[in-house]
């Protein structure tokens, strides 16, 4: 019989450091913004070399944890899911992927909005209605821009309203109060955006060139729905929004 290795993983110096530190963070022992001790005191602190706290300092850097700056020291980052996912977006958004993100928006974000609709404060939808009036700006200036003239002015304008749209559909998940599927969000944002952009750029064109305004129509019946408590429409136009069905089944 074969027998399995038994043999025992050893965790590096530099791991445990930066164990260490990230239950210092996590305990509330160093807060956010605050300057930690320097490299000399932790190396005392720890038992360790400034060499091997020096490393565990750059492994928290890049996580985004800490934030070292010349001259100044190492200070705690408020800790940004989306921020961290989005800088691995390009190893994890494959073809595969975004042939998925009609399913998944579906699943999450439909949900959502009906969270939303027993959860958002009226400041909260205020911000919606905000990123409404930011999309529709955005959107209305591509398509001013949208004859052919400038096909880079209307590509950064299209990248602008893009944004907003995002922006828009992230304040919605934001609303459920629910932090693991505002997380979900979070982990798929880059690649909705992506997906949005490849494809949504087309579809934006067309209604141009028909001089119809469905994709900001859309997002302000959204907006009414969840404000209404309407879960039936806003499923229905949400649904309708993230099949990107062609403009005259609309």
């Amino acid at each position: 019989m074969e027998t399995k290795s038994l043999k025992i993983k050893k965790e590096s110096a530099v791991d445990l450091i930066c164990t260490g530190m990230k239950e210092q963070i996590s305990s509330g022992n160093w807060k956010v913004d605050q300057k930690i001790p320097s490299e000399n005191e932790l190396a005392e602190a720890f038992g360790v070399n400034r060499l091997t706290v020096r490393l565990a300092l750059q492994k928290l850097n890049t996580l985004g944890i800490l934030d070292t700056r010349v001259g100044e020291g190492t200070f705690v980052r408020p800790f940004s899911f989306s921020e961290h996912m989005n800088e691995i977006s390009e190893f994890y958004i494959t073809p595969k992927v975004l042939d998925d993100i009609s399913e998944y928006r579906k699943i999450l974000e439909i949900e959502c909005a009906r969270l939303a609709m027993d959860r958002a404060t009226g400041e909260e939808l205020e911000e919606l209605r905000e990123w409404c009036v930011k999309y529709e700006t955005a959107y209305l200036a591509y398509r001013a821009a949208d004859d052919g003239t400038n096909p880079a002015l209307a590509e950064r304008l299209y990248q602008v309203a893009n944004d907003c749209d995002i922006g828009f559909h992230a304040q919605i998940c934001k609303m459920s109060h629910n932090e693991l599927l505002i997380h979900a969000f979070s982990i798929a944002r880059a690649a909705i955006a992506e997906f949005i952009k490849t494809v949504g750029i087309s579809q934006m064109h067309a209604w141009n060139q028909q001089n119809n305004p469905t994709s900001m129509r859309t997002h302000w019946m959204v907006y009414q729905a969840i404000v209404d408590k309407d879960f039936e429409t806003c499923k229905k136009v949400y649904n309708d929004m993230i099949d990107l069905k062609d403009i005259q089944e609309r």
